[in-house]
């Protein structure tokens, strides 16, 4: 393989089979799903029953009453992020920290690529992974649409998808720009899961948790308002905030990846 590129893609084909197929079954599962939440009272009444602590966890009852609502609250308002996360920092983690303790880092280093290139050709495979899983989660929902015999406006999918995907590229780019700029997998591994999963905490228990709501906004979630895309409602800073992120994450690994030394 003579592009860095596609050779970090070929590397990682069964990471993309994987994951893609997994997602892709994720979004044709809660797709089927939707007529027992939504025709299911017993299914409210047990959400009812819930600590007001825990229902931040099944999302808002209302939701379930329409299918963009509810794909957008119990898809991917709640179990896209979690997947997502794990994805973006084993996927960042092991092309970064994790190919430098393995010692492949140096031998690209060695080879006649600039770091520059290096960095930014796998950078590229990260976006392209995470737009495959994008992609093949959408496939799976519009099969599960067709096992229930159900439509789904097309815009409402592009617009869930395409936060998804964005959503995945600023985390991943986080962990990326933090691994190629420290070297060290322990720092790299602790602070993906410290963001990953401190968003998802504060971003469920916020809403009944009042001292949390004024610190939500320090979520990475909070600017995925699933729900919300679903009906339409959109805000540009979302937008704003996850470029912000990438710009800023790339930039810092990539001034502090030129000139450290590899391991």
């Amino acid at each position: 393989m003579r592009n860095l590129f596609l050779k970090t893609l070929y590397d990682k084909r069964a990471f993309i089979v994987g994951w893609g197929l997994g997602l892709g079954f994720l979004g044709y599962l809660m797709t089927i799903f939707y007529p027992a939440f939504h025709q299911d009272s017993s299914l409210d009444q047990l959400i009812r029953s819930l600590p007001p602590a825990l229902q931040g966890l099944v999302g808002n009852l209302n939701d379930l009453n329409t299918l963009p609502t509810y794909l957008g609250s119990q898809l991917f308002n709640i179990r896209i992020p979690i997947f997502i996360s794990v994805l973006s920092i084993l996927l960042s983690v092991g092309l970064t920290v994790g190919e430098e303790s393995a010692g492949l880092m140096r031998t690209l280093v060695g080879l006649p690529l600039s770091r520059t290139r290096i960095l930014m050709s796998k950078w590229w495979a990260i976006v392209t992974i995470c737009l495959i899983a994008t992609m093949l989660t959408a496939v799976g929902i519009e099969c599960g649409l067709l096992a229930i015999h159900e439509t789904l406006d097309i815009m409402v999918l592009l617009r869930l998808s395409g936060m998804m995907w964005l959503l995945a590229v600023a985390l991943a780019t986080i962990i990326f720009g933090i691994g190629l700029a420290t070297g060290r997998r322990g720092l790299t591994t602790g602070l993906g899961v410290l963001i990953a999963v401190g968003s998802f905490l504060l971003t469920t228990f916020s809403v009944s948790v009042d001292w949390l709501a004024s610190y939500e906004k320090l979520s990475i979630l909070h600017y995925f308002p699933a729900a919300d895309i679903a009906q339409g409602v959109f805000d540009p800073l979302d937008l704003i905030v996850y470029g912000a992120l990438v710009i800023v994450f790339l930039v810092g690994g990539w001034l502090f990846f030129c000139r450290r030394d590899i391991r």
